[in-house]
């Protein structure tokens, strides 16, 4: 149904490269290209996500024995710890795609270049008209692969919770909010600088996924325990709250003066996009991290607090 979603929303309509309003004059109206292979792209991740959680599900035995066991039963389950090794190769893989993208759009960009758009569905390549963003064809691309990545391991991975008793209420609601952000957002080639935002979020979640899978293994695994909580606290701050809160401001105003999104998107795309990404920050900042973090981090009667911060 939800890959279903993301062809019928680029099957139809006209739109222009970029929503700056010197753009729109010279460039005009032009068609959208490539929507039938970004949905067969769309299935083909979503499949490739889906067999690479089975493929650690099927050599858990094998990989399991390199660690200790966990005192929690539950943190010995083929699916849950091959779950927590999944998030961990994602986070990695979304994080070197994002990264380098967002540094280059805050610190050698203007905003034509983050709100631009592009036609071309498939890998949201640059259309050769707009000399002036021939330059960031690659950046583009980079961003557009991590978003068909970020979108489609989301979807596999509410497929997974649901398919092996993990899913949670607060789990289904957060995997349902950001496939459908992801969708508008990589379903248009839109807003390339809040998408790197948003997914450059995952660079805290390693150090999450490390201390999650190894607090409870013994008193041996204690100081990486505690490294990682001081990177997750740390990554948390800049990227989960400061970057993320940054994007979300600049989008607002850039959107109230309406440079930030092509005409040709739907109101209610824009709406609830807008709304999605504010949520997003409300929701990081009542994980009320600074308390939080610092009690299971740093003092060792807090070190079986166990409530995901993802």
């Amino acid at each position: 149904m939800i890959l279903a979603q993301l062809y019928r929303l680029n099957t139809v309509g006209n739109f222009t490269t970029l929503s700056s309003p010197g753009l729109m004059s010279s460039a005009r109206f032009l068609g959208v290209d490539g929507y039938h292979e970004l949905f067969w792209s769309a299935a083909g991740w979503t499949l490739m996500w889906l067999a690479l959680f089975y493929v650690f599900c099927v050599s858990f035995p094998h990989w399991s024995k390199m660690v200790e066991p966990s005192s929690k039963e539950h943190e010995n389950d083929r699916y849950w710890s091959s779950r927590e090794l999944f998030g961990l190769v994602h986070a990695m893989i979304i994080s070197a795609l994002s990264l380098p993208p967002l540094f280059l759009f805050l610190f050698d960009s203007d905003e034509r270049v983050k709100f631009a758009s592009s036609p071309h569905l498939a890998t949201c390549k640059v259309d050769r008209r707009d000399v002036d963003l021939l330059d960031w064809e690659l950046t583009m691309q980079a961003i557009s692969l991590a978003g068909l990545a970020f979108t489609t391991f989301t979807l596999a991975d509410l497929v997974v919770l649901s398919l092996h008793g993990m899913a949670t209420l607060d789990y289904i609601v957060h995997h349902v909010a950001f496939v459908s952000a992801g969708l508008i957002l990589r379903g248009n080639c839109m807003l390339p600088f809040n998408a790197a935002v948003l997914m450059a979020m995952e660079v805290s979640t390693p150090f999450l996924n490390w201390v999650t899978f190894f607090r409870h293994r013994g008193e041996q695994y204690e100081n990486q325990v505690i490294g990682a909580g001081v990177m997750f606290f740390l990554t948390f701050l800049v990227f989960r709250l400061g970057l993320n809160i940054y994007g979300t401001v600049l989008l607002v105003l850039d959107q109230a003066r309406g440079l930030a999104m092509p005409e040709r998107v739907p109101m209610w795309q824009q709406v609830l996009v807008i709304l999605a990404i504010i949520a997003g920050v409300v929701v990081q900042g009542r994980q009320n991290a600074l308390t939080r973090t610092s009690c299971t981090y740093f003092s060792t009667g807090c070190r079986g607090y166990g409530k995901s911060l993802e």
